[in-house]
Protein backbone atom coordinates (compact mmCIF):
# COMPACT_ATOMS: atom_id res chain seq x y z
CA UNK A 1 0.00 0.00 0.00
CA UNK A 2 1.13 3.48 -1.08
CA UNK A 3 2.32 6.02 1.71
CA UNK A 4 0.03 8.86 1.82
CA UNK A 5 2.12 12.38 1.50
CA UNK A 6 0.78 13.83 4.54
CA UNK A 7 0.12 12.29 7.78
CA UNK A 8 -2.01 13.89 10.79
CA UNK A 9 -1.34 12.53 14.19
CA UNK A 10 -2.42 13.04 17.68
CA UNK A 11 -2.32 11.78 21.14
CA UNK A 12 -3.64 13.07 24.34
CA UNK A 13 -3.56 9.93 26.23
CA UNK A 14 -1.52 11.64 29.39
CA UNK A 15 -1.38 14.85 31.11
CA UNK A 16 0.05 16.22 27.36
CA UNK A 17 -1.50 17.03 24.06
CA UNK A 18 0.91 16.28 21.36
CA UNK A 19 0.08 17.09 17.60
CA UNK A 20 1.83 16.22 14.66
CA UNK A 21 1.72 16.83 11.03
CA UNK A 22 4.40 14.54 8.77
CA UNK A 23 4.73 16.48 5.54
CA UNK A 24 6.23 12.98 4.32
CA UNK A 25 8.86 14.89 2.81
CA UNK A 26 11.28 14.65 6.10
CA UNK A 27 9.73 17.46 8.03
CA UNK A 28 7.46 17.03 11.07
CA UNK A 29 6.00 19.47 12.81
CA UNK A 30 5.21 19.17 16.18
CA UNK A 31 2.78 20.83 18.65
CA UNK A 32 3.20 19.92 22.73
CA UNK A 33 0.80 21.36 25.43
CA UNK A 34 -0.77 20.56 28.78
CA UNK A 35 -3.81 18.27 27.70
CA UNK A 36 -5.81 16.64 30.53
CA UNK A 37 -9.08 18.36 30.64
CA UNK A 38 -8.44 21.08 28.17
CA UNK A 39 -7.51 18.22 25.43
CA UNK A 40 -10.62 17.96 23.55
CA UNK A 41 -10.82 22.16 23.56
CA UNK A 42 -7.22 22.31 22.73
CA UNK A 43 -6.74 19.35 19.96
CA UNK A 44 -8.81 20.88 16.93
CA UNK A 45 -6.65 24.30 17.04
CA UNK A 46 -3.50 22.98 17.74
CA UNK A 47 -4.26 21.04 14.35
CA UNK A 48 -5.53 23.88 12.65
CA UNK A 49 -2.29 25.97 13.97
CA UNK A 50 0.67 23.39 12.62
CA UNK A 51 -1.53 23.17 9.15
CA UNK A 52 -1.28 27.20 9.09
CA UNK A 53 1.98 26.97 10.01
CA UNK A 54 3.18 24.66 6.81
CA UNK A 55 1.02 26.45 4.64
CA UNK A 56 -1.19 23.30 4.18
CA UNK A 57 -4.68 22.52 4.25
CA UNK A 58 -6.84 19.90 6.15
CA UNK A 59 -7.65 18.49 2.52
CA UNK A 60 -4.38 17.24 1.77
CA UNK A 61 -4.06 15.16 4.98
CA UNK A 62 -4.30 11.72 3.59
CA UNK A 63 -3.91 9.47 6.73
CA UNK A 64 -4.67 10.25 10.47
CA UNK A 65 -3.12 8.26 13.39
CA UNK A 66 -4.20 8.43 16.92
CA UNK A 67 -3.19 7.54 20.62
CA UNK A 68 -5.57 4.56 21.16
CA UNK A 69 -4.11 3.98 24.51
CA UNK A 70 -4.14 2.73 27.32
CA UNK A 71 -4.36 6.13 28.78
CA UNK A 72 -6.77 8.32 30.57
CA UNK A 73 -10.26 7.73 29.59
CA UNK A 74 -10.92 11.05 28.86
CA UNK A 75 -8.19 11.52 26.71
CA UNK A 76 -8.50 8.37 24.92
CA UNK A 77 -12.18 9.53 24.00
CA UNK A 78 -11.21 12.48 22.65
CA UNK A 79 -8.36 11.95 20.33
CA UNK A 80 -10.69 8.67 18.79
CA UNK A 81 -13.42 11.31 18.08
CA UNK A 82 -11.48 13.47 16.96
CA UNK A 83 -9.36 10.73 14.11
CA UNK A 84 -13.13 9.56 13.54
CA UNK A 85 -14.79 13.07 12.57
CA UNK A 86 -11.83 14.02 10.51
CA UNK A 87 -11.28 10.94 8.91
CA UNK A 88 -15.31 10.98 7.79
CA UNK A 89 -14.77 14.19 6.40
CA UNK A 90 -11.90 13.79 4.79
CA UNK A 91 -12.76 10.02 3.33
CA UNK A 92 -9.03 9.18 4.39
CA UNK A 93 -7.98 5.79 6.50
CA UNK A 94 -6.94 5.92 10.33
CA UNK A 95 -4.72 4.19 12.29
CA UNK A 96 -4.84 3.79 15.79
CA UNK A 97 -1.61 3.18 17.47
CA UNK A 98 -0.52 1.58 21.16
CA UNK A 99 0.69 4.66 23.51
CA UNK A 100 3.08 2.41 24.96
CA UNK A 101 4.54 1.66 21.19
CA UNK A 102 4.49 5.44 20.32
CA UNK A 103 6.40 6.06 24.09
CA UNK A 104 9.03 3.21 23.07
CA UNK A 105 9.42 4.29 19.66
CA UNK A 106 9.88 8.10 20.97
CA UNK A 107 12.01 6.93 23.49
CA UNK A 108 14.80 4.76 21.66
CA UNK A 109 14.53 6.70 17.92
CA UNK A 110 17.70 5.12 16.97
CA UNK A 111 17.15 2.01 17.74
CA UNK A 112 17.06 -0.73 14.97
CA UNK A 113 16.83 -3.94 16.77
CA UNK A 114 16.08 -4.75 20.03
CA UNK A 115 13.43 -4.91 23.09
CA UNK A 116 11.87 -1.86 25.20
CA UNK A 117 9.69 -2.43 28.25
CA UNK A 118 7.51 1.21 28.45
CA UNK A 119 5.17 1.14 32.07
CA UNK A 120 3.02 4.87 32.19
CA UNK A 121 1.06 5.41 35.63
CA UNK A 122 -2.29 4.13 35.27
CA UNK A 123 -3.25 5.54 38.78
CA UNK A 124 -5.10 4.41 41.22
CA UNK A 125 -2.11 2.55 42.69
CA UNK A 126 -1.25 1.01 38.97
CA UNK A 127 0.62 1.31 35.78
CA UNK A 128 0.45 0.74 31.90
CA UNK A 129 3.30 -1.96 30.57
CA UNK A 130 4.11 -3.52 27.34
CA UNK A 131 7.16 -4.93 25.74
CA UNK A 132 8.13 -3.46 22.53
CA UNK A 133 10.29 -4.69 19.73
CA UNK A 134 12.44 -3.50 16.83
CA UNK A 135 13.15 -5.29 13.99
CA UNK A 136 14.91 -3.93 11.31
CA UNK A 137 14.35 -0.45 11.95
CA UNK A 138 10.29 -1.68 12.22
CA UNK A 139 8.33 -1.01 15.44
CA UNK A 140 5.43 -3.48 17.26
CA UNK A 141 4.12 -4.59 20.57
CA UNK A 142 5.72 -7.96 21.73
CA UNK A 143 1.70 -9.14 23.35
CA UNK A 144 -0.50 -7.21 24.60
CA UNK A 145 -0.67 -3.94 26.95
CA UNK A 146 -1.19 -5.14 30.68
CA UNK A 147 -2.84 -2.83 34.05
CA UNK A 148 -1.04 -4.32 37.38
CA UNK A 149 0.48 -3.04 40.27
CA UNK A 150 4.14 -2.39 40.55
CA UNK A 151 4.45 -5.54 42.45
CA UNK A 152 2.65 -7.75 40.23
CA UNK A 153 4.25 -5.81 37.30
CA UNK A 154 7.74 -6.39 38.43
CA UNK A 155 7.09 -10.05 39.24
CA UNK A 156 6.27 -10.54 35.54
CA UNK A 157 9.23 -8.57 34.63
CA UNK A 158 11.69 -10.53 36.90
CA UNK A 159 10.20 -14.31 35.29
CA UNK A 160 11.04 -12.46 31.43
CA UNK A 161 14.09 -10.79 31.76
CA UNK A 162 15.69 -12.17 35.40
CA UNK A 163 16.74 -11.00 38.39
CA UNK A 164 20.03 -8.67 36.33
CA UNK A 165 18.17 -7.17 33.20
CA UNK A 166 21.53 -5.94 31.75
CA UNK A 167 20.67 -2.56 29.15
CA UNK A 168 17.36 -3.11 28.83
CA UNK A 169 15.88 0.08 28.06
CA UNK A 170 12.88 1.21 30.61
CA UNK A 171 10.80 4.07 29.26
CA UNK A 172 7.71 6.09 30.18
CA UNK A 173 6.67 7.94 33.46
CA UNK A 174 5.88 5.01 35.99
CA UNK A 175 9.34 4.89 37.18
CA UNK A 176 9.28 8.23 38.11
CA UNK A 177 5.98 8.12 39.50
CA UNK A 178 6.39 3.89 41.22
CA UNK A 179 10.22 4.68 42.31
CA UNK A 180 10.28 3.48 45.40
CA UNK A 181 7.85 0.28 45.20
CA UNK A 182 9.01 -0.89 41.52
CA UNK A 183 12.86 -0.30 43.54
CA UNK A 184 12.17 -2.94 46.00
CA UNK A 185 9.97 -5.38 43.85
CA UNK A 186 12.59 -5.44 41.45
CA UNK A 187 15.93 -6.15 43.63
CA UNK A 188 19.32 -4.54 43.20
CA UNK A 189 19.60 -6.03 39.81
CA UNK A 190 17.58 -4.04 37.93
CA UNK A 191 19.13 -0.98 39.52
CA UNK A 192 21.39 0.47 36.76
CA UNK A 193 18.23 -0.11 34.52
CA UNK A 194 16.10 1.75 36.73
CA UNK A 195 18.68 4.41 37.03
CA UNK A 196 18.79 4.96 33.36
CA UNK A 197 14.90 4.90 32.51
CA UNK A 198 13.43 7.55 30.74
CA UNK A 199 10.64 9.44 31.41
CA UNK A 200 9.19 9.92 27.84
CA UNK A 201 5.40 11.17 27.14
CA UNK A 202 3.67 10.23 24.04
CA UNK A 203 4.96 12.12 21.15
CA UNK A 204 2.57 12.65 17.98
CA UNK A 205 5.53 12.84 15.71
CA UNK A 206 6.82 8.91 17.02
CA UNK A 207 2.35 8.40 16.46
CA UNK A 208 2.41 9.92 13.08
CA UNK A 209 5.56 7.48 12.00
CA UNK A 210 3.94 4.65 13.56
CA UNK A 211 0.53 5.17 11.67
CA UNK A 212 2.61 5.55 8.22
CA UNK A 213 4.43 2.28 8.38
CA UNK A 214 1.77 0.70 10.33
CA UNK A 215 -0.52 2.00 6.83
CA UNK A 216 1.64 0.36 4.22
CA UNK A 217 1.77 -2.69 5.85
CA UNK A 218 -2.51 -2.46 5.79
CA UNK A 219 -3.07 -2.15 8.75
CA UNK A 220 -5.38 0.77 8.47
CA UNK A 221 -9.06 1.24 9.22
CA UNK A 222 -11.94 3.11 8.15
CA UNK A 223 -12.97 5.92 10.72
CA UNK A 224 -15.87 3.71 12.04
CA UNK A 225 -13.34 1.24 12.71
CA UNK A 226 -11.35 2.88 14.73
CA UNK A 227 -11.37 2.40 18.59
CA UNK A 228 -9.58 3.44 22.00
CA UNK A 229 -7.45 0.85 23.79
CA UNK A 230 -8.71 0.06 27.09
CA UNK A 231 -7.30 -2.26 29.39
CA UNK A 232 -9.41 -2.24 32.53
CA UNK A 233 -12.53 -0.52 33.05
CA UNK A 234 -12.67 1.05 36.12
CA UNK A 235 -12.13 4.68 35.91
CA UNK A 236 -12.26 5.88 39.74
CA UNK A 237 -11.91 4.24 43.08
CA UNK A 238 -15.06 4.55 45.54
CA UNK A 239 -14.70 6.47 48.89
CA UNK A 240 -14.40 3.19 50.77
CA UNK A 241 -11.38 2.41 48.38
CA UNK A 242 -9.94 5.71 48.82
CA UNK A 243 -9.83 5.79 52.59
CA UNK A 244 -8.26 1.91 52.63
CA UNK A 245 -5.68 3.25 50.87
CA UNK A 246 -5.22 6.76 52.74
CA UNK A 247 -5.20 4.26 55.65
CA UNK A 248 -2.90 2.20 54.47
CA UNK A 249 -0.39 4.63 53.01
CA UNK A 250 -0.77 5.84 56.41
CA UNK A 251 0.54 2.80 58.34
CA UNK A 252 3.01 1.93 55.99
CA UNK A 253 5.11 5.27 57.45
CA UNK A 254 4.35 5.03 60.57
CA UNK A 255 7.26 3.79 62.93
CA UNK A 256 7.35 0.03 63.62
Amino acid sequence: MNSPSIVLAFDSSTEWLSVALDLGDGRVLQGTEPGGARASQRLLPLVGELLAQAGRTLAEVGLIGFGAGPGAFTGLRAACAAAQGLARGLRCPVVPVPTLLAVAAAAEPALRDGCVLAADDARMGELYWARAECAAGSWRLAGPSHVQSPRDAAACWRREFGDDPGALPLCGNAWVEHTQALGEALGAGWAPALSAARTVAPQAAAVAALARAAHVRGESVQAADARPLYVRDKVALTSDERARAKAAAAASKSPA
